[in-house]
């Protein structure tokens, strides 16, 4: 079977651009990585650069399936049109359809799709000046971050603010930085857990999950872009977390409740914030996790329970079975 391993590849951006402004992208590790796990069910791999000729790369090829890791380019649908060119030329893929990819990169609307069903914390959407007034309404501290931005984007070293005006300034950066609105939302003092799922409704499951911490004894620790480029010395990873049994499993239950609500599909890494009397809120759901095989949160918080291999192989499995396609 030939498989199209879509992708955007990872460069340092311009002068004019943010330094992160491509940290979503992956690298050719990671890309080398998921195809060398793909060749071991006898899978023919090509990479597929995801930029304005994929639809003439994957017309071409002779594709029998695409693996989906691109984000896209442009705001806030990027990460849903390599799907939907996918979905336009008949071309099956693994993960989630345009649809989900669209929401779920708004935060403030997957936020509210999942809820009232999964709590989440009260936020504040800034598009411009006249939204700031609202900001008052909320409970400080408060993190400010971009709306449809993913891995930690504009979540740079201090994204907290105590009062409402330097919220604010805040939500100005990172307008003027990142071109797109701000969400501005109560920081909640518990712990932060991620939850990885994968597979599909009726038989979709949990398949780990993992305290983020700092290492540092940093009090209202954020996993901001910072910590994540310096994890081994900022950051402390607990698999399972430090947290009550009944407390597990009920962020496992939140955890398969907002997949289904935003109709994920074959995986997807879902995001929590506990209170600080440790109640769970959905903070954001990511349907393309990143699968670097050292770094990757889903590959680290799973890598007791089964191998790099079979953790991507079963992403192109479960997406064969959930079109009916049978296993070469």
């Amino acid at each position: 079977m030939k498989v199209a391993l879509l992708y955007n590849a990872r460069t340092a951006p311009g002068s004019h651009l943010p330094d992160d402004a491509f940290e979503e992208y992956d690298s050719d590790a990671t890309i080398s990585g998921i195809a060398s796990a793909l060749h071991g069910i006898d899978a023919d791999v090509e990479p597929v650069l995801a930029d304005a000729r994929l639809p003439w790369r994957l017309s071409e090829g002779s594709f029998d399936f695409a693996f989906n890791m691109a984000e896209g380019k442009g705001r806030r649908c990027r990460e849903a049109v390599p799907a939907a060119v996918c979905e336009l030329l008949g071309i099956p893929f693994t993960g989630s359809d345009a649809v989900t990819l669209g929401i779920t990169l708004d935060k403030s609307l997957a936020r509210r799709v999942v809820s009232p069903e999964v709590p989440t914390a009260r936020a504040v959407l800034v598009n411009s000046r006249s939204d700031e007034s609202r900001i008052s309404e909320l409970s400080f501290p408060v993190i400010v971050k971009p709306n449809d931005e993913g891995s930690s984007k504009g979540i740079r070293e201090n994204p907290l603010a105590a009062t409402a005006a330097a919220a604010a300034e805040r939500c100005r950066w990172l307008r003027e930085r990142y071109d797109c609105p701000v969400l501005v939302e109560e920081f909640l003092r518990g712990a932060e857990v991620t939850v990885g799922v994968v597979g599909n409704p009726p038989n979709a499951r949990v398949l780990g999950m993992m305290e983020i911490a700092s290492a540092l004894g940093t009090e209202n620790f954020v996993y901001s872009l910072e910590a994540k480029r310096d994890y081994l010395r900022q950051v402390r990873y607990f698999i399972p977390p430090r947290l009550s049994p009944q407390t597990m499993e009920l962020l496992g239950q939140l955890a398969l409740t907002s997949y289904s609500l935003l109709a994920c599909r074959d995986i997807a890494r879902i995001d929590f914030r506990l209170s600080a009397e440790g109640e769970p809120h959905f903070i954001e759901c990511n349907p393309l996790p990143g699968l670097n095989s050292e770094t990757g949160d889903i590959v680290v918080l799973s890598r007791d329970i089964l191998p790099y291999e079979k953790l991507v192989q079963g992403i192109l499995l479960d997406a064969m079975a959930r079109v009916g396609i049978k296993r070469p």
